[in-house]
């Protein structure tokens, strides 16, 4: 049994429909398997489709060799962001993709050689790394949806192996067998392009703007479309809630901490205002530090699931353009 969403509550996949219903048949048929990494962003069905093609465009596209290698990058961050599901969904899919070596040295920390500079890479990204420069924006788009996943599960799942099975290696190689099939496959690009265009009319006429990296790429229309998405989350906030929480971030960097700081200029914010920021910077910074007292305490009588997946991913997408940022930013050669 995966472990159960919280905070909000999913849409159940028997009686999902429209958008939805089309992003569970993909997951399914494409990754293997649909789990609270995906269904968690479900009451926000304008987000959860850029999500998933974000995923699906980065991590799935390029062929079995190219995917072997972006599960390495997956593992890594959702190590080094302690997201145990994330860890152990991944380090699975490599014993899938037959390295079960490989898999369990990342799980412990310890790239071997072979795979060294590929982990480095993931641990630092660049606009360059120890892959071809056309699969560049794919090994982006891996690195940056899995710093927005990881946040996102810490939130809103048990922070726990996706199945007890899992949580061993003899489990793992075990459960692996069922996704060996979904490793294998060649997918072609830009199959959930598509769902970038069921928008909900307050959305439509959004624009979205696709970053240098891979402008003119389905990743970089994906990451374009999450980013606006996510942006909606700050018209939850005031002004200057969205103000202390940029400047929060900036100011803390972008690794996760144990504990949510203290907001940046936020001491006269309103008390709605100052827990919504706080919920945001949480997202962004301390995902695992959430309560759920912190989640109704903001909600209130006010608030639904809905709004509660935008102000998270809004928080959450703000760390992760800081790091798209210092992803083009830093020096390769460093």
């Amino acid at each position: 049994m995966s472990p159960a969403v919280r905070h909000v509550v999913p849409v159940d996949p028997k009686h999902a429909d429209g958008v939805v219903a089309e992003v569970y048949r993909q997951v399914k048929s494409e990754l293997g398997v649909l789990g609270p990494a995906v269904t968690m962003f479900s009451p926000a069905p304008e987000l959860l489709a850029p999500v998933w093609s974000l995923l699906r465009e980065s991590l799935l596209v390029g062929g079995p060799e190219e995917r072997r290698a972006k599960e390495v990058v997956a593992t890594v961050i959702a190590v080094r962001n302690g997201c145990r599901f994330c860890t152990d969904a991944h380090v699975t899919l490599l014993h899938a993709a037959g390295e079960p070596d490989l898999a369990e040295a990342l799980r412990a920390g310890a790239a071997p050689p072979e795979w060294a500079a590929l982990a480095a890479w993931a641990a630092a990204p660049s606009m360059q790394g120890p892959f071809p420069a056309e699969a560049a924006p794919r090994f982006i788009g891996t690195a940056l949806v899995f710093e927005l996943i990881t946040r996102m599960v810490k939130v809103l799942a048990e922070n726990e192996a996706p199945s007890p099975v899992l949580a061993t290696r003899l489990g793992r190689s075990v459960g692996s067998r069922l996704l060996r099939q979904a490793m294998a496959a060649d997918l072609a690009p830009g199959a959930s392009l598509p769902l970038l265009e069921e928008r909900p009319q307050w959305a439509r006429g959004t624009a979205v703007r696709e970053p240098a990296w891979a402008a003119g790429s389905p990743v970089g229309r994906a990451y374009g479309a999450v980013r606006s998405m996510a942006a909606y989350g700050s018209m939850l906030l005031s002004d200057a809630a969205v103000e202390a929480v940029a400047r929060t971030v900036g100011a803390q960097g972008t690794d996760l901490t144990g504990a949510v700081p203290e907001l940046t200029g936020g001491a006269d914010l309103p008390r709605e205002a100052g827990l919504g920021a706080r919920l945001a910077v949480a997202a962004a910074l301390a995902p695992g530090a959430v309560t759920a007292s912190d989640v109704e305490s903001w909600r209130g009588e006010v608030f639904t699931d809905h709004c509660v997946v935008h102000l998270l991913a809004f928080g959450a997408m703000t760390a992760v353009d800081a790091v798209q940022d210092e992803i083009e930013t830093r020096n390769v050669d460093a």
